[in-house]
């Protein structure tokens, strides 16, 4: 499709030596609703009121979206390359935190490994695992336990059971 003069509204303009730059560009920030216009943006470099600005994402005055939106940082691209027409292309999503890294005390000093969990701890290898739980509470299981000892083999308890 071509306009009155035959050239296709989709042709990029030749920047000419000496023409003034053209800002294609920018990340600004979402400040507020004109309930008639639209979004208002700041613009890096551009002094003033804010702008109104199209979106091509939707966002909504009058939704719960739009309160979280402003203050947030938004991509821009200006309409003919106008710094006075920017169009919001998207938000900037911020960037998660890294999970909290677990604390781990071992200690070690070449006799004995204290490892400390505040709730529980769990030794797995394959299906076998044994886990150590802040009530006092032991659990080892296996496809098969064995125990085996050169002294006397205790099992004590309030009560034992036996299958």
């Amino acid at each position: 499709m071509a306009d009155g003069d035959g050239r296709s509204p989709f042709a990029i303009a030749p920047v000419l030596a000496g023409a003034p730059a053209v800002l294609t560009h920018a990340v600004g920030t979402l400040v507020g609703w004109d309930p008639e216009r639209g979004p208002l943006v700041m613009v890096p470099g551009h002094v003033g009121d804010p702008l109104v600005a199209m979106t091509t994402v939707p966002l909504d005055a009058s939704s719960a979206q739009a309160e979280i939106a402003v203050g947030r940082r938004v991509v821009l691209a200006f309409d003919g390359g106008r710094v006075d027409a920017p169009i919001i292309v998207g938000l900037l999503q911020p960037v998660p935190a890294p999970p909290p890294t677990p604390r781990v005390d071992a200690q070690v000093d070449g006799q004995r490994v204290v490892v400390e969990g505040s709730d529980e701890i769990v030794l797995r290898c394959g299906l076998a695992s044994i886990t150590l739980r802040s009530n006092g509470r032991v659990v080892i299981r296996g496809t098969y336990v064995e125990t085996r000892a050169r002294g006397v083999n205790r099992i004590r308890g309030g009560s034992v059971q036996i299958n």
